[in-house]
C-alpha cells in the first residue's frame, strides 16, 4: 500500500490530502521497478549525482540540455506542480526555489529517503510521496503542471499514466516529461548489451520492454504515432515534440562512448509537452498483448 511520506516541517495542504479510497495495488511492473531501483539507488547516486546536479538540477536527458535554454515548464512561479517518478528530488528541490509549490512523487523508498536528505541540506520544505505513477493518491484538478525527467512516464505503463495525469491535472495544465526514444529500444542489441546500428526488433507494436538481466528493470515506450493517438484519446493536445542530438562537446555519465556515437546520429531521447484541453476526452485503449518489447 503506497503512503505519503512529507518531508519534515511541510505539512500537507487539506487539498492535497490522499484520497480516502481504497488503495489499488501496485503493478508487477512496478513492484519490479521498486526492488530494483532500491538494490541499485546509492550506486546511482554516486555514479550520476554529480550530473544529475548541473544547472542547479534544472536540466533535461542525459545530455543536462539546461531548462533555461528549453524552457519545457516556463514560469513556475506560483504553480502546483508533480513530478513523476522524483528519484533524488533535484528537479523538484530547484523548482520550490524558484517560486512553484511542489510534490515529488517515487515508488522506492530509498530514492525518497535521498530526496529528503538533499531537501534538508537545501533548506526547502519539498512535500514527497511515495506511489506509483499509475495510482496516485491525490484529487482530481490538482495540478498545473506534470512533469518528469526519465521518470515514472519511462518506468510505468503509458496507458496508465497518461489517463492519471489528465485527472489530476486541471484544464489547461501541461504534461511534460522526457523518455527514451523508441528508436533506441529497436536497436538495441540484447545479447550484447549494446546499441547497434541495424534493427532489432520490430518498431511496431513497441510498448513494454523487460531490461532483464542487465538492470533488472521494466520499462516502456511506444511509436510515435502511437503516442500521439494516446494523448488526442486522453483529451491532450501536443505543443512540442523535442528529440536532441549529443552536443559535439558534450559528455553524460550516463553514456559509454559507443553510446555517444549513437547517439550523434539517432535520437537518444525525446521531450514532449502536452496540454489538457477542455473535452472530456475519449475512451482509453487498453494495449494487447502484441504490444511489447523484450530484451
Amino acid at each position: 500500500m503506497w503512503s505519503v511520506v512529507s518531508a519534515e516541517s511541510a505539512p500537507t495542504p487539506t487539498r492535497l490530502r490522499p484520497r480516502r479510497t481504497s488503495a489499488r495495488s501496485p503493478t508487477a511492473s512496478a513492484s519490479r521497478n521498486r526492488k530494483a531501483w532500491g538494490g541499485f539507488a546509492d550506486w546511482f547516486e554516486e555514479t550520476h549525482g554529480a550530473q544529475l546536479a548541473r544547472y542547479g538540477g534544472m536540466a533535461w536527458t542525459s545530455f543536462r540540455v539546461p531548462e533555461s535554454r528549453l524552457r519545457m515548464l516556463g514560469d513556475v512561479r506560483g504553480k502546483d506542480i508533480l513530478e513523476l517518478g522524483c528519484g533524488a528530488a533535484r528537479w523538484s528541490i530547484a523548482l520550490v526555489n524558484a517560486g512553484a509549490r511542489v510534490v515529488g512523487l517515487d515508488v522506492t523508498p530509498r530514492r525518497l529517503e535521498q530526496a529528503r536528505e538533499l531537501a534538508r541540506r537545501a533548506g526547502v520544505n519539498l512535500k514527497l510521496i511515495e506511489s506509483g505513477a499509475e495510482s496516485v493518491p491525490l484529487p482530481d484538478r490538482s495540478f498545473d503542471i506534470i512533469f518528469c525527467d526519465i521518470g515514472a512516464m519511462s518506468f510505468a505503463d503509458p496507458y496508465r499514466t497518461v489517463p492519471e495525469a489528465r485527472r489530476l491535472l486541471r484544464v489547461g495544465g501541461r504534461l511534460v516529461f522526457s523518455t527514451e526514444s523508441p528508436l533506441r529500444w529497436v536497436f538495441w542489441d540484447a545479447r550484447r548489451d549494446r546499441l547497434s546500428v541495424r534493427p532489432q526488433r520490430p518498431y511496431f507494436g513497441l510498448h513494454r520492454v523487460d531490461l532483464g538481466k542487465h538492470e533488472k528493470t521494466v520499462e516502456f515506450n511506444l511509436p510515435y504515432g502511437e503516442w500521439i493517438r494516446l494523448f488526442r484519446e486522453n483529451g491532450f493536445e501536443v505543443e512540442r515534440m523535442l528529440e536532441l542530438p549529443f552536443p559535439a562537446r558534450g559528455s553524460s555519465s550516463f553514456l559509454r562512448p559507443s553510446d555517444v556515437r549513437w547517439a550523434r546520429q539517432w535520437p537518444w531521447e525525446t521531450i514532449w509537452s502536452v496540454r489538457k484541453t477542455g473535452g472530456h476526452g475519449a475512451r482509453t485503449p487498453r494495449p494487447s498483448s502484441r504490444r511489447q518489447a523484450s530484451r
